[in-house]
């Protein structure tokens, strides 16, 4: 039972993303662009949104099967030529669905990982890219990149919902940029900048009730706040869910 259970749980768990390439009749791998239209040589992924697959599925590549994975990143350095960004949900091209930047802890954890024969330095320009700058009409790069970078938070009137999920995850997203950094010996400007940013989390943190709150423009928490309340400042869940959601400083 235990087998039939484990197996049945793999096979799910590799089902996404789906191939989006095929070899031509010369052996070459080739793919069509949804991104420009063309037909392109090399890899693409389609399928996935890594707002539901950077916490678990992609470290799980990165340990049990690399090699795809490594593919996987060729696919994004692809899509990054073809689009001028990563995609945050691909199907097959930029859509405008959940939130994050979350393509920083698929790239960052698959290269710290070992995984490196790719142009990591294209995808760390693409990281930089899509921390400060939105394609408009989807999820790729940042919502409310230019209120996150000015006040340290995405304010929670300014017209922008689920502006708590967003800030804490892009808090994550940068410490994955600033690790990354650190792997490829960048500036150390560039790695305090997003050393920085990953600690934007606090911005959020009401300590009056010690739970992440939505927080206005003027710096005042939204009001009335209640941690049970389902969505608004959150993305499928409520204050007692995301207070958690800091993954790279769990002392602080």
């Amino acid at each position: 039972d235990n087998l039939r259970t484990f197996y049945s749980c793999l096979y799910r768990s590799v089902l996404f993303p789906r191939a989006f390439y095929e070899i031509n009749a010369e052996g070459e791998t080739i793919h069509y662009s949804p991104y420009n239209g063309q037909v392109l040589p090399g890899y693409l992924f389609t399928d996935t949104g890594f707002w539901d697959t950077f916490r678990s599925l992609f470290p799980l590549l990165n340990l049990i099967y690399p090699s795809m994975n490594e593919k996987m990143q060729e696919g994004l350095v692809n899509a990054y030529k073809e689009s001028g960004f990563l995609p945050e949900w691909a199907s097959p091209g930029h859509r405008d669905c959940m939130v994050g930047n979350n393509s920083a802890s698929v790239v960052a954890d698959a290269y710290i990982k070992g995984l490196q024969d790719y142009d990591i330095e294209l995808l760390w320009e693409a990281l930089k890219h899509g921390a400060n700058n939105h394609l408009k009409g989807t999820a790729s790069g940042r919502v409310a990149f230019e209120a996150y970078n000015r006040l340290g938070y995405v304010p929670n009137n300014i017209g922008v919902g689920q502006n708590v999920a967003r800030t804490l995850e892009y808090a994550y997203d940068d410490w994955c940029i600033m690790r990354l950094a650190q792997q490829l010996n960048r500036p150390q400007e560039e790695i305090d900048l997003y050393r920085e940013r990953s600690k934007n989390y606090r911005f959020v943190f009401d300590k009056e009730n010690n739970l992440m709150r939505g927080k206005n423009e003027d710096g005042t928490f939204q009001s009335p706040f209640s941690p049970y309340k389902w969505g608004d400042a959150f993305t499928e869940g409520n204050s007692w869910h995301y207070t958690w959601s800091v993954f790279h400083d769990v002392q602080g």
